[in-house]
């Protein structure tokens, strides 16, 4: 099955999720949208999946006159803004969940470096609207030298399949949180899936420890983890060199062996790997190239803040904000089979002799996954 049915499948799932009221009423705040009113359930959820970074009144507007199907009722603003208080987030990563759990279901095969699967995990801390909802749920801080002023910012965290193109699970936390805790929760969320076997773990800076090595190892993945360099590890890294990493009698825990890796950079810099992988056929200077393939996650990153415009939230409470999150993951997978499929169609199709690879313009799927997404589930698409 190729990518863009996979899409159609995953947004006729939403649809029939959404259109079912047992499934809904998990996710409803109690003795809401339970009597017939003029704003439903259905309603907020299609205006939360289709509204832009546009205002509220513009976004209204053009609901009722894109979405007419919709019969999208005239109500007031703070109305709307009250309703979606109303709805647990839990339903938005639901439907992202679905996004991942039919595409590792229905995918025919997937994308191999040297035989194995790569992910990569990586955190970036985004900006929050200031309220007394996001600093009683993220965390207030002050800055320096104003300690006056008070904001508030979050712990976005994902483990990204880099050849895929897609985000298998994604997380966001208070401010202060822990990378590795949310790193460990990716971890788990691929084995109860399935799909952690014959797979590389790519980490960069700061991730490292021996509980998380260990822990990688114990659970039968590879992993590559970059090494700050005051690390004593770090320090015996001397080209392609193996370290044991003692075990405890007390925890019940083994040696174990770390294979060190010294990475010398194009401007004659140096960057230290740590990994488990010791597999011949991956020798030391293919490491160099194995550890890049994380830039996709970075790259990730800036195309949901800056395409997606992730940290424009439209709403100020902690609830509106991860509510928009996981929309944002849902709309980046859905927009990633469409590219992939369309860039695979391109290579077939091309036959310009030139040494640049044309792609498919991502930005312009964003917006118009954007605008058809909605009416699909709506039965306005063309």
């Amino acid at each position: 099955m190729d990518r863009t049915n996979i899409c159609k499948n995953i947004i006729q799932s939403i649809k029939d999720y959404i259109m079912d009221p047992v499934k809904l009423e998990p996710h409803r705040a109690e003795k809401h949208f339970v009597r017939k009113r003029k704003l439903t359930l259905l309603h907020v959820i299609i205006y939360l999946l289709y509204s832009s970074k546009a205002s509220m009144f513009q976004n209204l507007s053009r609901i009722r006159d894109e979405l007419s199907a919709l019969s999208f009722p005239d109500v007031s603003k703070q109305a709307l803004s009250k309703a979606r208080q109303f709805i647990n987030p839990s339903l938005f990563k639901e439907l992202y969940y679905l996004s991942v759990d039919l595409f590792y279901k229905q995918i025919p095969s997937r994308k191999l470096w040297n035989g194995y699967h790569l992910f990569a995990v990586d955190g970036s801390r985004i900006e929050l609207p200031n309220s007394q909802s996001t600093f009683d749920f993220f965390g207030e801080m002050s800055s320096f030298p104003d300690p006056d002023r008070r904001y508030t910012m979050a712990l976005a965290s994902i483990i990204y399949d880099v050849l895929d193109d897609y985000i298998v699970h994604a997380s966001i936390h208070k401010f202060l949180s822990s990378e590795r805790a949310a790193a460990l929760e990716h971890l788990k969320v691929l084995e109860d899936m399935g799909i952690h076997t014959d797979s590389i773990i790519i980490f960069d800076r700061g991730y490292y420890s021996e509980d998380m090595f260990r822990y990688c190892v114990e659970h039968g993945y590879f992993c590559v983890l970059r090494l700050k360099e005051c690390l004593n590890l770090s320090k015996k890294c001397s080209g392609d060199t193996i370290s044991v990493l003692p075990g405890s009698k007390k925890e019940g825990t083994s040696d174990l062996s770390i294979r060190g890796i010294e990475v010398v950079l194009d401007d004659g810099g140096r960057e230290y790997l740590a990994t488990n992988l010791f597999d011949p056929a991956i020798t030391k200077d293919m490491f160099k190239e194995l550890y890049f393939q994380r830039w996709p996650v970075e790259l990730k990153y800036k195309e949901l803040k800056s395409r997606f415009a992730m940290e424009e939230f439209s709403g100020a409470t902690a609830t509106s904000i991860i509510q928009e999150f996981y929309i944002n993951m849902l709309l980046s997978n859905l927009v990633s089979l469409i590219k992939n499929d369309a860039d695979e169609e391109i290579d077939i199709t091309s036959k310009s002799s030139n040494k640049f690879r044309y792609q498919a313009n991502r930005a312009f799927i964003i917006g118009r996954i954007k605008i058809i997404f909605p009416k699909i589930l709506c039965d306005l698409s063309e």
